[in-house]
């Protein structure tokens, strides 16, 4: 599997700036800390948009979380790295990247430490506004197993998304 994630990634990455930008929705996210992406957890991000500058080496990302029933906007940049992740301030030290692009969807694997120095690693699906087909979300379970992360802590968001588009 993480093979044919990784080609996905060499072969989808050859269009990322044309693919990665565009209006986006988180479709689903998981955690191995599930706490920081329940409902009104700091890391249940609901994205909108992505941008990339400078031949992608500069990642925006504008999103919204909902903390108290409140959605607040937010927007972080990631600058890339030598190694190709994307490192940015939110809730801590994120390090990120884009894992297989298509026109339709983008996988994420993030790392983030927050400020008490917890490490939670994420694996987040952005869309254009579809549920995951069955197929989809058993590449995200066997995704997320390789990367500890448990599939009961898959959580589909498009249902619990009401912060404004």
């Amino acid at each position: 599997m993480i093979k044919f994630l990784l080609m996905a990634l060499a072969f989808g990455l050859a269009h990322a700036q044309a693919e990665l930008e565009g209006k986006w929705v988180t479709t689903a996210i998981a955690a191995d800390n599930v706490d920081k992406i329940e409902r009104g957890g700091p890391l249940r991000l609901y994205i909108r948009k992505i941008t990339c500058t400078e031949a992608c080496s500069k990642m925006e990302v504008t999103f919204y979380v909902n903390e108290n029933n409140q959605c607040s906007q937010t927007k972080i940049t990631g600058y890339r790295q030598e190694d190709g992740n994307y490192r940015a301030q939110f809730e801590g030290d994120n390090v990120f990247k884009p894992v297989a692009a298509t026109e339709d969807i983008i996988v994420f694997a993030s790392e983030n430490v927050d400020r008490a120095g917890r490490t939670t690693n994420l694996v987040l699906v952005a869309g254009k506004g579809q549920p995951l087909t069955p197929e989809q979300h058993e590449k995200l379970e066997a995704y997320a197993k390789e990367h500890n992360i448990p599939p009961e802590n898959i959580r589909d968001l498009l249902a619990t998304d009401t912060c404004p588009e």
